[in-house]
């Protein structure tokens, strides 16, 4: 399953909206996050995903050729964004507010979608997504405070709850 920890990331926008629950509004708030990470970070979402948009470099410089097998070159230069329809729900936000523990922002029973993958070469990945969150009060101010610039955030999925969900579903 997707996760981050302490990562760094950049807070593109966060959009206010009321949801239905039932007859009455509930304050909502997408935030839209972009973040740099290991190629590696693809196989959390399908173990082809990775090889299918990098492949071995065929001309490694000394230190991929000590790192043994590492995909760093991209397969399809012209690709650009790779949209990916999955959502992933009951995961847990922490947004660090600079001072650590109990200042951090704590954002609980989010949901996880809109995902989009821009392979680079040299084997990093820009993931984009959306982090759907009903924060109280006290927290939107800060969080607004944060729209484009860079956090450190860590996204946590909930506790497997099954057998599959443990070891991990055939893909």
């Amino acid at each position: 399953m997707f996760q981050l920890t302490d990562h760094k990331a950049k807070l593109t926008n966060v959009n206010p909206r009321a949801e239905l629950h039932g007859d009455q509004p509930k304050p909502a708030f997408d935030l839209m996050i972009e973040v740099a990470c290991a190629s590696t970070v693809l196989n959390d979402f399908h173990p082809e995903l990775r090889a299918m948009l990098y492949k071995k470099d065929e001309d490694p410089d000394l230190v991929e050729q000590l790192e043994g097998e590492s995909l760093t070159a991209l397969r399809l230069p012209k690709l650009g964004a790779l949209k990916w329809d999955q959502d992933y729900s009951g995961y847990t936000v922490v947004v660090d507010y600079g001072m650590g523990g109990d200042s951090n922002i704590v954002l609980g029973d989010v949901k996880v979608d809109k995902f989009k993958f821009t392979a680079q070469e040299g084997g990093t990945v820009t993931v984009q997504c959306r982090i759907i969150a009903h924060p109280d009060e006290k927290v939107i101010g800060p969080l607004c405070n944060f729209i484009q610039r860079d956090i450190v955030l860590s996204i946590t999925p909930p506790e497997p709850t099954t057998v599959q969900e443990l070891f991990g579903e055939a893909a």
